[in-house]
């Protein structure tokens, strides 16, 4: 059980405490370790066909040595000393989950467009799109960020969680024996979503390259995203029963049946349109990427505009379903050690 309450210690310090820039991070050196294949490959793979296989190779290689790497943690540095071993994954797990950096950096737009600094609005939205900001007026800056947080409530939050979780309950099925996969799941799917993330475009330098990548972290993201819609519906449920207006849950269910698939992705909608529902506007849209405009439907009915201050509400409804995740967690351990 050790290595649940690691996963469940940093889950809950992601809760209170973001990112450290300053120190080491996983996700840097992932990110790292896609780079240098990438510029390797490059370098003797010119063709289409080369290319889709380099692709296959980085994320091959990424998932073996990023998962051999999460093993060796779990197994060997434990036995060299246990409370190095529980303090590292702690601290791994930490950064695994996006929760607290994710408001941090959100409510620095927030800051900058409540002060009225349109430019700093647009800096700030700018690390954390990918799309251009530069031509962007406070509205859509606002819908940027709330896209943002929405979508990367999977990926960043739910998605880790999910796996960690799936791995926690096939451990208490064996009898903990395969209960290094608590820490070794999160982890692959970690390097799989950054791969995704550097290397999974469809523009024409990484459409062939980045195929894999970009397929693996769909299948990856299937059922939590999906999940992660059902858990945002469950607390969107109890703010429209405590506000005693069920109009906001309605709008959140028709969204989300009606727009789910609006995305190329299969995954990226399925939180976005319970989002727009729950603000009863319109999100996505047309944008700009590296100054080429992307057409893109747009998710949602209602014409509402939206404010600063939604940023605010919809990180708390994020945190809400933090504490639904936590609940379950509990649940689950408190089942463990009656088996166990």
């Amino acid at each position: 059980m050790i290595h649940y309450l690691a996963f469940i210690s940093g889950f809950i310090a992601d809760f209170f405490i973001r990112d450290f820039h300053e120190l080491p991070h996983i996700v840097r050196f992932i990110g790292s370790s896609i780079s240098v294949l990438e510029k390797f490959f490059r370098k003797k793979f010119k063709s289409k066909s080369a290319l889709l296989f380099a692709g296959f190779l980085i994320v091959l290689f990424n998932i073996l040595f990023w998962g051999f790497l999460a093993y060796f943690i779990d197994i060997v540095i434990y036995r060299i000393n246990f409370y190095l071993g529980f303090l590292l994954e702690c601290f791994l797990f930490f950064q695994i989950f996006a929760k607290a950096s994710l408001r941090y950096e959100s409510m620095k737009v927030y800051h900058a467009i409540r002060s009225g600094n349109i430019d700093e609005s647009r800096k700030f939205l700018s690390m954390i799109v990918g799309r251009d900001t530069d031509c962007l007026d406070f509205e859509q800056i606002t819908k940027a960020v709330i896209e943002t947080v929405a979508e990367n409530m999977s990926d960043g939050i739910v998605a880790p969680w999910f796996y960690a979780t799936l791995g926690a309950v096939v451990a208490i099925c064996s009898d903990m024996k395969f209960s290094w996969l608590i820490f070794v799941l999160p982890v692959v799917y970690k390097a799989v979503n950054t791969m995704d993330s550097m290397i999974g475009y469809k523009d024409e330098k990484y459409f062939y390259i980045g195929k894999a990548a970009a397929k693996l972290d769909d299948v990856v993201n299937f059922l939590p995203a999906r999940f992660s819609a059902f858990i945002l519906l469950i607390v969107i449920f109890f703010v429209s029963s405590v506000k005693n207006n069920t109009q906001i849950f309605r709008n959140s269910v028709h969204a989300f049946f009606k727009y789910r698939y609006i995305h190329s992705s299969p995954n990226a909608g399925q939180t976005e349109s319970v989002i727009a529902g729950f603000f009863n506007t319109k999100l996505l849209g047309d944008a700009y990427y590296f100054g080429k405009l992307v057409k893109k439907r747009s998710i949602g009915d209602g014409n509402e505009h939206v404010s600063a201050d939604d940023i605010v509400i919809l990180n708390n409804i994020t945190y809400l379903s933090y504490m639904v995740l936590l609940i379950i967690n509990l649940i689950i351990g408190g089942i463990a050690c009656f088996i166990l």
